[in-house]
Parts: structure tokens; C-alpha cells; sequence
């Protein structure tokens, strides 16, 4: 699909098969041996149950004859006539790579048997393939491929739109610059997308799109060697079902109250007694739900809602407490309380500043109370569900930054249950995107965050 085929003479090669090829029977002129190995160098492993073909060259001149990989990959091929053959395999994994099978043209003699080992391209291979970089230059970005379905019929979109997005850091002119990169393709025959330039050993945002349907964004990880794939099912119309269990990831035990909620709908759940939950009526295809929990991190999982098949997700959670020592080791290497960065920002013109002597004044008896007043910001719920909103006339949610660190998945409640008003030694407050400085601009991909304002805490446990 997206490599030509080196199979000249069989252009339908990934749809009937190298059978297709050749119809007439021949002779068995000898009685020589073709084997050899079938390797997946993308997995490291052998390539188990591939359907090996061997095809005489003239199309037509000899029945084609086929073989099997065995569990350690291998094929063999007995009483092989001598002559010129095309040799080549295909196997569901070439399908969900987005490739066509690779061949090779063999010759077979009469004195002789002959080894061929075959196999999938690495990572490396398959980039310069696809991409195909100008001939003096090697490829450095990535390689994103996958195949978009439809989630009850489970056959191929055609002419969907899928974007890719992703968050790039660079440095230019000694300023700190924050941009958000996109690629857009349509599916092609049979589903299939990809994406060249993909940044490397990073996660890539990926949507679906089909006329009023749309998939959640959900996260791909592109591995350092430059490739990754990704199946996607779309079907809003759908009434999909999710159920599942929560539980703490130390003790195990159940985790009753925990909301359950998929991203980009108004559906939510709690979980009961036994941390179990069931959310009935979401929308099908690829979804993102999120999980939270008082005192634990907000967690994101990606769901297949298929059809009438109920999906199930079973999450351990991380405490906050867990979280809450990572993110202090992680300060002191990184992120010290900088006092004259924070001075020099509060004196920029920009953003709402308080420091340990406000907290002070205005007595808050949870963090988020220190942001009521502020122009631009409200507060939304109680508890759990209370929710940090910004803007007049449409509102988003803010990207929460702890010493640093950026947590984007947190709400106003997972703030006040991550920080205390007595641990506060600085806040910043930032209400637009574009009033915020570049290493604090937004990086969440739910609700909005990426063109909201950000709220940057600087702690006492953090110095």
C-alpha cells in the first residue's frame, strides 16, 4: 500500500495472493529443496504461521506451491523443479503495518538446494522505505501507519481524515519556544494512513474523522528507532459499553468512588464497593476515558468500544503520595524555587502572582480558594469535581504545573488533594495562552488545554 511491490508481474499480490499469479500446471523437471527462516525485525522475533508462496517465472509456466512458518518461523519447500521463481510470504501483521510483502526473485538449480531467509523490516528500513528521503540524506523523524475501521461493520474507512499532533520544544534565538506540530491524512484503500516526519521516541496525539464521527485522541508512542502503528475504529453512532475495575496499584484493594468518565462526552460513572463501574450508551470506536480518584493521579487509558462486545479496563492507580515524592526528587534536579525568575516574571505585566505572605492573608482553607477573585477565573463543583475554568464567554481548563512539572490531566480537585495552602511558597496564574511564558504554556490535549492559561505552583517540598 505504501511501498511498490518488486512483484512486477503480480500487481494484485496483498488482495489474491501469489496463487493468483499462476494458473497452469508444469512438470517437476528435479527434486531440490527451498527453505529458509521468516523474521520480524520490528519485534524481534520469528514471523509464526506466515503463508509462504513460490511462484515459476513465466507467470504460468508451473503451479504455484505454498508452505507454512513453523513456531520457530521456518519454512521448507521439497521437490522444488529447477528454474527462476519469485519467493515471498504474507501474514496479518504485514496488513497491520500497512506494507505490500516483500519478494525475492530466486533461481533454482539441479545439483543444489538453496537457503532464502525473508523477513519484516526494521524500523529503520521501513521509514527509508515509505518516506523515502532525498537520496543524499538519511531519515531522522519518524513513522506513524495504521489503519482506520468502521467499529460495528469492522471493514476499512475509505476517505476518513486522521490528524496527527504533537508538542515540539526548541530553543530559538536564546528564547524557549513551544509549538504544536500537525499532520493531516486521508485513508486510502483499504484504511490505511501514515505519517512521515513524526517526531522520535515521543508520544504523537492521533484523531479519526468521518463526517460527524470522531474517535478521542488518544496517544501513540513513537519508539526511538522511528516507527510505530496504530489501529483505529470509529463509529459514534454506536452505543458501546465499558466496564471495568479500580483499584489502589500498592495494596490492591478496591477503590469505591472513583469517576470514570469518557473524554469529549458527558458520560460518567462512579465505581462502587468493589471498585467496579459500567458505563452503558458511550460512543463507539477508539475513545479516551479518565480516571480519577481523591488522593490518587488522574490516569488515561485508550478503549476499542466495538459493536455490542463490551470493553473492559481494570486500572491500578498511583496514591498522590507516590507521586508526590517522584515529583520532589525530580525538583531539586530540575526545578529549584528560582525567587528571581519568579520576581522577574511578577514584574513582566503579565499573569496574577502570590507568594507565601499572601496565602497567608487570604487564609485559604484548600489551594483553589486562593484563585477566587481572579478576572477570567471560576471555580466549578465541589470535591472531586471541582473544576478550574478560564475565559469570559467560553472556557477551558489550564494546564496545572507543581515545581515545574506539568500535570495536565488535573482538575481543581486533584490540586487541592496534591497540595496543601500551607505548603505554598508561589503561584502564578496565568489566564490566556498568551500571557503565559513559553516553558508554562498548556500541554494537556483534553478539554481544551493546549490554547488555555496555566497555573504554575512553586511548594515548600519542592525547594
Amino acid at each position: 500500500m505504501f511501498a511498490n511491490s518488486s512483484l512486477r508481474n503480480c500487481r494484485a499480490w496483498t488482495h489474491i495472493g501469489l496463487a493468483g499469479c499462476a494458473i497452469a500446471a508444469g512438470s517437476r523437471l528435479s527434486a531440490q529443496t527451498v527453505s529458509g527462516r521468516i523474521f520480524d525485525s520490528l519485534a524481534k522475533a520469528p514471523v509464526v504461521g506466515a503463508t509462504v508462496q513460490l511462484v515459476a517465472q513465466p507467470p504460468g509456466s508451473a503451479a504455484p506451491i505454498e508452505a507454512t512458518s513453523d513456531n520457530l518461523g521456518n519454512y521448507r519447500f521439497d521437490n522444488v523443479s529447477s528454474g527462476t521463481y519469485i519467493l515471498g510470504f504474507y501474514h496479518a501483521l504485514l496488513d497491520s503495518i500497512g506494507i505490500e510483502p516483500p519478494t525475492r526473485r530466486i533461481n533454482v538449480e539441479r545439483a543444489s538446494g538453496i537457503r532464502v531467509d525473508l523477513g519484516i523490516p526494521s524500523a529503520g528500513g521501513l521509514v527509508e522505505a515509505v518516506c523515502r528521503p532525498a537520496p543524499d540524506k538519511k531519515a531522522t523523524a519518524g513513522l506513524l501507519v495504521g489503519h482506520l475501521y468502521d467499529a460495528s461493520s469492522r471493514q476499512p474507512v475509505v476517505g476518513g481524515t486522521v490528524v496527527a499532533e504533537w508538542q515540539r520544544v526548541e530553543i530559538a534565538d536564546k528564547k524557549l519556544e513551544i509549538s504544536t506540530p500537525q499532520l493531516i491524512a486521508t485513508t486510502v484503500s483499504g484504511g490505511g494512513f501514515a505519517f512521515c516526519g513524526v517526531p522520535r521516541d515521543d508520544d504523537v496525539m492521533v484523531t479519526a474523522i468521518r463526517g460527524g464521527d470522531t474517535t478521542g485522541s488518544v496517544a501513540v508512542h513513537v519508539s526511538a528507532a522511528g516507527f510505530a502503528r496504530r489501529q483505529l475504529w470509529i463509529d459514534q453512532a454506536n452505543q458501546g459499553r465499558l466496564t471495568g475495575s479500580i483499584v489502589d496499584g500498592a495494596s490492591h484493594r478496591p477503590l469505591a468512588g472513583a469517576q470514570v468518565s469518557v473524554v469529549g462526552s458527558s458520560l460518567s460513572e462512579t465505581t462502587n464497593d468493589r471498585g467496579v463501574f459500567n458505563v452503558s450508551g458511550a460512543p463507539g470506536g477508539t475513545q479516551t476515558i479518565l480516571i480519577r480518584a481523591v488522593g490518587y493521579s488522574p490516569e488515561r487509558r485508550s478503549v476499542e468500544l466495538l459493536g455490542d462486545q463490551a470493553a473492559r479496563v481494570d486500572v491500578q492507580m498511583t496514591s498522590l503520595r507516590t507521586m508526590l515524592d517522584t515529583i520532589r526528587v525530580t525538583a531539586r534536579r530540575l526545578y529549584s524555587r528560582d525567587a528571581s525568575g519568579f520576581e522577574h516574571r511578577r514584574t513582566s505585566g503579565f499573569g496574577r502572582f502570590f507568594d507565601s505572605t499572601d496565602v497567608e492573608r487570604l487564609r485559604p482553607f484548600e489551594t483553589t480558594r486562593i484563585l477566587q477573585g481572579i478576572n477570567g477565573v471560576r471555580l466549578a463543583g465541589t470535591g472531586l469535581n471541582m473544576r478550574i475554568l478560564m475565559g469570559n464567554v467560553t472556557f477551558c481548563e489550564p494546564t496545572i504545573f507543581v515545581n515545574g512539572i506539568a500535570l495536565p490531566d488535573f482538575s481543581g480537585g486533584d490540586l487541592n488533594s496534591l497540595v496543601a495552602p500551607e505548603d505554598i511558597t508561589g503561584m502564578e496564574v496565568y489566564t490566556s495562552a498568551g500571557s503565559t511564558p513559553a516553558q508554562y504554556r498548556g500541554v494537556s490535549s483534553l478539554r481544551g488545554g493546549r490554547g488555555c492559561g496555566s497555573i504554575v505552583i512553586w511548594t515548600k517540598w519542592g525547594r
